[in-house]
């Protein structure tokens, strides 16, 4: 896909949330999602398709969305994602290996948007090639688009007024 943008597809969502067990009634119940894996023993890991978790549901005092992971196709592409934010004056973290581990990618940077929403850029997605074994027999097909959409609320409308993107999205 090359329509302008450096992003490829958004890779994953991390969720907090008081009610855990409701969520999992409505990831596994409900919805049909596939249990994954990773390193918190007592969050929800969501599989729909090869990755490990697309979704990620941790406990927390609030509901809101905590993290969102954008994919790019290489290294030199998450090159020119940090190239666009130094020139726009966006501090970035890079995450170490074992934090890269730890969302099951090669490499990853953070920041956060506008409204406070931390966001992740990673490159080399590891695979699990294993079956995904829905409660219902269902399978999810995104292919290149990867999780799909995301929604963003934010509570200060006014204060993104003038706000333009630094990375080119479309």
């Amino acid at each position: 896909m090359d329509n302008g943008s450096l992003f490829n597809a958004l890779g994953y969502v991390t969720i907090q949330t008081a009610e855990i067990d409701r969520w999992r009634h409505f990831a596994f119940g409900v919805l049909g999602f596939a249990e994954g894996f990773g390193p918190d023993p007592d969050a929800l890991y969501l599989r729909m398709d090869e990755r490990a978790a697309r979704i990620i549901v941790t406990s927390g005092d609030t509901d809101r969305i905590m993290t969102v992971g954008w994919e790019v196709r290489d290294r030199a592409a998450l090159q020119r994602v940090k190239d666009a934010l130094d020139a726009a004056g966006v501090a970035f973290k890079q995450l170490s290996q074992s934090e890269a581990d730890d969302r099951r990618v090669e490499e990853v940077i953070t920041f956060d948007d506008p409204a406070g929403t931390r966001l992740e850029v990673f490159h080399g997605a590891v695979l699990n090639h294993s079956p995904v074994i829905t409660p219902f027999g269902a399978r999810f097909v995104t292919g290149d688009q990867g999780l799909g959409h995301v929604v963003l609320p934010t509570l200060d409308v006014n204060g993104l007024a003038g706000w333009k993107p630094a990375v080119p999205v479309t």
